[in-house]
């Protein structure tokens, strides 16, 4: 049991990152992305392939962190690398799981979780904690796998629905209520201890074969010193998450 790899991966699409002086310091590998176009909240197919080109070959597969929300869907990709049977845990305050048919052949930061438990053959549940009371599942695509979670106190229950020893994790931090981060989305109203007492019981008791974490503010770089306060929060709560797992 436990976190199967500790390396530390950046991955660079809009220079979150390098505000985060303290973060930056884990980092084992960076990948740039910024030069990759049609890939901000909906990636086109060729983008899509680059990226995972570049994900391919990279040498750490611990904990990597996405930056903004709007690029959540690469979770899917590194989904995509797992050949047995695991679960996703999904801590987010939207399913991500809403497909449309207007937007056939894009895969979004609205629809990667749908695609994933339709297409990935060893992905056998995905429970989505902390997700908004609004948020419905309407997908067929679904297949009975995903199941929404909207009750964060009790990490044990949550345990016992995991059906497989095999966990990847993924986070997305506008799960957190605004005291703890400030993404470009809407906020559930989790505590960061909760979130964090969740992810060392899942270490603890899981061989977690991977986790990313997303939900960066994307600011303009002339506009850094206007968000000096929320660019130091979410790096706070970035290296909380960070050390908790790595000392689980």
């Amino acid at each position: 049991m436990g976190l199967l790899h500790h390396d530390v991966t950046l991955l660079n699409f809009g220079d979150a990152y390098p505000w985060q002086r303290k973060l930056s310091g884990f980092a084992d590998e960076w990948i740039e992305l910024t030069d990759i176009s049609e890939a901000n909240l909906f990636c086109a197919k060729k983008a899509l392939k680059e990226i995972g080109h570049r994900l391919s070959d990279r040498t750490s597969r611990g904990i990597t962190f996405i930056g903004n929300g709007n690029y959540h869907y690469v979770t899917y990709l590194l989904l995509s690398e797992i050949n047995r049977p695991f679960s996703l845990v999904l801590f987010d305050n939207h399913t991500d799981a809403k497909l449309s048919d207007d937007m056939s052949g894009l895969l979004s930061c609205g629809s990667w979780v749908a695609e994933a438990a339709a297409r990935l053959p060893h992905l056998r549940k995905v429970l989505i904690v902390g997700v908004c009371a609004k948020q419905n599942l309407d997908s067929p695509e679904s297949h009975g796998k995903i199941v929404l979670w909207p009750d964060t106190g009790e990490p044990q229950k949550l345990l016992s629905s995991i059906p497989t020893e095999d966990v990847y994790i993924s986070i997305d931090k506008d799960v957190l209520d605004r005291a703890f981060a400030v993404t470009n989305w809407d906020h559930g109203n989790m505590h960061l201890r909760e979130l964090i007492v969740s992810l060392q019981t899942l270490v603890r008791q899981k061989n977690v074969i991977g986790i990313d974490v997303c939900g960066e503010l994307p600011v303009p770089p002339a506009d850094v010193w206007r968000h000096t306060d929320q660019l130091r929060l979410n790096e706070q709560t970035n290296l909380a998450i960070l050390q908790s797992v790595l000392c689980a």
